[in-house]
Order: C-alpha cells, then sequence, then structure tokens
C-alpha cells in the first residue's frame, strides 16, 4: 500500500502549489477593482477543494493566510527577476530598504566587546536632538537591561527595542563616562543619507568626489548641497570646483523620478530616458534648461556591474550625450521600471514590472529579469541568456580584483560622520580603538584614479558640442 500512495505525493504538491497561485491570481483579480480580467472557472473550482483539504488533512497544521501569502508570492516572483509581493509582515522591512526611510530616534550602533555603544545620531534626528552623543553605552531601552539580553543578538533586539511608531517615545538610560544619562527620546520619521563622502579629491585642481549609494527621494537635493560644500572647500583652498567625479558603483537604483531629476541637474537638453510599456505606450522625460545648475562642469562617472537600475538611466543619459565620461566596469543590465501598487486599507505592496526604460540613444540595457524569465530549463530555474549581455559599457573600462572590491564596498558602506560629532567620536577611537571609516584613495582604488586621470583630460579639453544621441543609435 505505501509503495502504491508514494507516486501521488509530488503530483499532490504539485496541484496544491498550482491551486495556491491560481488564488494568488483570484486575490489579485478580486483586489484590483472594476477594471479585472476573467478568473477562470476550473481554477477557482479547484481553489476551493485544494485550499480545502490542504486545511483539513494535511499532516501539519496550517495557517491559512501564509498559504495564500505564499501563493501570492510565487505567483508574482515567477514573473521575472524583480516583480514581487510584499505581505504584511515584511512591508516594513520593505519600505526601509527602497526608501531609506524608517521610524525610530535616528542613531548607529556598535558593540565593542560586551558594550553596545552609539557610534553617533544622525545629524538633526531624534535622539541627536534629545542629546544622545558619540561613545555613550546603550544601558537600558525602556527599563529593560541590555546586559540582560544574549549576547550573540543583544545588537539586532537592542535596535526592535528603540525602534518604534513616529510621534512615540523611548527612555533610554546611557552610560557616558562614570555617570549614567537617562534621555526621553520623542521617535519620528528618519532618512538615510543618500550621499555621502563629499570631498575635494585633488584640491589644487579644485577636482571633487561625491559617491552617490542610491536614488532615494530627495537625492538631487542632497546631492546640491555636496556640490555647494564641494565650492566652500574649493574657495577656501583659493581655487573653484572644476571637475566633478560622481561614484555610482554598488548603487542598485531608486526611484526614476529622482534619478531624472538629478540627471536634469547636468544635462540642459535632450532626452533625459524614455519607457514603454507592453501598450507600447512610450513616455520620455525630458531635460529642462531652468533646472540645469551646472550645465558645464566636467564629469566623470564610476560604475560597475553592481550599478543598477535608476544608476543605470542616469550613467546611460550623460554617456549618451557625451555629458560625462565613464569609468569602471559594464553595469548590471536591468533596463525595466517597477512600478509597487498599494491598496487602501490593504496592508500589502505588489512590486511589478511595467515598462522597458530606454536611454536616450535608444538603447535597452536588460540583460536579465525578462531574457532569463523566458529562458528557464525544465527545473524552473531561469538561465542567463548568453546572447544578451546587457549592461552599460563604461568609456575607460577598469577591472579590480575581488579583493579590491571588497575593501571598496566596505569603505563606500561605512558611515560618515558628521561634522558636529568628529570630536566626541576622537574619544570613542581613542578607547574602543575603533576604526575610522575614510573615502575610498586613488592609490588603493585602480578605477578612481582613472577617473581622476580622465577628469583632469575633460578640464583640461575646450568644451564640447551638445551631442545629438539620436545619431548614435
Amino acid at each position: 500500500m505505501t509503495m502504491e500512495q508514494q507516486p501521488r505525493l509530488p503530483l499532490w504538491f504539485l496541484i496544491a502549489n498550482w491551486a495556491l497561485i491560481a488564488a494568488a491570481f483570484a486575490i489579485g483579480i478580486t483586489l484590483g477593482g472594476s477594471n479585472k480580467s476573467e478568473f477562470p472557472m476550473p481554477q477557482r473550482r479547484a481553489l476551493d477543494l485544494v485550499y480545502d483539504e490542504i486545511m483539513r488533512n494535511h499532516v501539519e497544521k496550517q495557517d491559512g493566510q501564509e498559504l495564500l501569502d505564499r501563493a501570492i508570492s510565487a505567483m508574482a516572483g515567477k514573473l521575472d527577476e524583480y516583480s514581487q509581493y510584499i505581505p504584511p509582515s515584511r512591508v516594513a522591512q520593505y519600505e526601509e530598504m527602497s526608501t531609506g526611510r524608517y521610524e525610530g530616534v535616528g542613531l548607529l550602533q556598535v558593540m565593542y566587546g560586551e558594550d553596545l555603544v552609539v557610534q553617533f545620531p544622525f545629524e538633526g534626528g531624534p535622539a541627536d536632538r534629545a542629546g544622545v552623543m558619540p561613545g555613550d553605552r546603550i544601558l537600558a531601552v525602556d527599563g529593560t537591561a541590555v546586559a540582560s539580553l544574549p549576547l550573540a543578538t543583544r545588537s539586532e533586539q537592542a535596535r526592535n527595542l528603540v525602534r518604534g511608531p513616529a510621534d512615540s517615545d523611548v527612555k533610554l538610560r546611557l552610560g557616558r563616562g562614570d555617570q549614567e544619562v537617562e534621555l526621553l527620546v520623542h521617535r519620528g520619521s528618519v532618512q538615510r543619507s543618500s550621499v555621502k563622502w563629499a570631498h575635494l579629491a585633488d584640491p589644487t585642481a579644485g577636482l571633487g568626489y561625491i559617491y552617490v549609494a542610491d536614488f532615494h527621494r530627495g537625492v538631487a537635493d542632497e546631492l546640491l548641497a555636496a556640490i555647494e560644500r564641494l565650492q566652500a572647500q574649493s574657495l577656501q583652498a583659493q581655487t573653484a570646483l572644476r571637475g566633478l567625479i560622481l561614484d555610482l558603483r554598488f548603487n542598485p537604483g531608486g526611484n526614476l523620478d529622482d534619478c531624472v531629476t538629478m540627471a536634469r541637474t547636468f544635462q540642459p537638453t535632450g532626452t533625459i530616458v524614455s519607457t514603454r510599456r507592453r501598450n507600447e505606450v512610450l513616455e520620455s522625460h525630458e531635460a529642462k534648461r531652468e533646472l540645469c545648475k551646472f550645465p558645464d562642469l566636467p564629469l566623470v562617472v564610476l560604475v560597475n556591474e553592481n550599478s543598477a537600475s535608476a544608476a543605470e538611466v542616469f550613467a546611460g543619459c550623460l554617456q549618451d550625450h557625451h555629458r560625462a565620461a565613464l569609468v569602471g566596469t559594464r553595469t548590471y543590465g536591468k533596463g525595466v521600471v517597477n512600478t509597487v501598487y498599494t491598496w487602501k486599507d490593504l496592508p500589502f505592496r505588489l512590486k511589478l514590472t511595467t515598462a522597458h526604460y530606454f536611454t536616450p540613444s535608444g538603447r535597452n540595457i536588460e540583460g536579465h529579469s525578462l531574457a532569463n524569465s523566458k529562458n528557464a530549463t525544465e527545473n524552473g530555474h531561469a538561465t542567463p541568456d548568453p546572447e544578451k549581455q546587457g549592461g552599460i559599457l563604461p568609456d575607460a573600462v577598469v577591472k579590480t580584483t575581488k579583493e579590491q572590491q571588497q575593501a571598496l564596498l566596505l569603505g563606500l558602506d561605512a558611515f560618515e560622520l558628521p561634522t558636529k560629532h568628529r570630536a566626541a567620536f576622537q574619544a570613542l577611537v581613542d578607547k574602543y580603538k575603533a576604526v575610522v571609516p575614510a573615502p575610498p584613495q586613488p592609490d588603493t582604488d585602480p578605477q578612481l584614479q582613472k577617473a581622476l586621470e580622465v577628469l583632469r583630460e575633460r578640464v583640461a579639453a575646450p568644451p564640447a558640442k551638445p551631442a545629438d544621441p539620436a545619431k548614435d543609435r
């Protein structure tokens, strides 16, 4: 009897998974409003039967909501590399990852031995306003002693205790030197910075460097503020800002509108990017001369294989218009636009690939998701299409070793200490022998070294005539 039943088990699970995916489609249609597709009756009936049997008879008790969440996730996730269903339990995490915004107090903490220490509060954030300082040891959060938390998960658990909804309070007991201090911090909305490491890479020549980590909302304003700081530094060095390196390495992208706004800062005329949906509707985002703050500032853009999406839109625009030279390695190759859908009073999100985008010269640089979703192996795993490389090839290709990449990523991802807290941070460095992070340096970063070389050439060259990307197609 047992031998006879064995072949039926995989078939059962196959039917179950198929029906649950159909269930996900049904739920999506139900929530979609009046403009909905017809849900096939055989799948609707299969859904009712299979779901009922799983809930009543599966050897392990099942959570109905979790079953349907998994079904919807499978349906969305099988479309392409980027589409996904975000269940309610993951919405907060997704929002923080995709927008850089979260609710809490705004501080960076680290474990030194058994001590949980504040590296610094974010400038202007709730913790900063409440008086939290670099080097403060977090002893208790709302009466829960940090020392009582398991050492292996102490930092994570304490972070979860400190975070909470905006407009709520959290009481922190801090060790400051030989004293203890209690502070009541009013939580708020905290925005992580997208722009950092702005400095003069060559003060004598007036060459600046800025790292743009992602394209979260407000990135264009952050960049303008950073350039203004570089201009002020240049004046102090008795020169002017004559050229700029924008580092987009390891930049995964972000908001398309903010990317377009940032591109308009440097590109005075022409197309920034165009998009096309499946119904062939084209939408073009154009430069606006009145929004172009730096039409003639020589530019070099650093990219690598981890520069994706909006980072590629920005780089492709400036390359097509010959507005900037690109240095590094071929970019990732995400040539599609994702739209995040929400429904009133429903706590989930749907991230859906809705359009292709094209650079000003008409390039579709997609090299992954849609090519792979149509080129799957029999076991359901996507395989790369060797004919579709995708991405953007830099004007100057400079490869790095794996070790150089790892060191670069650690440096770029490290925090940038706010100026107002540098003196207090020095005491923390002295006590715990902490490493002071620094921006990339040309002597250890061959791509940056090449970028400086190319930028010097562009500064010395006469101004180029505006390019017509249409002629480059």
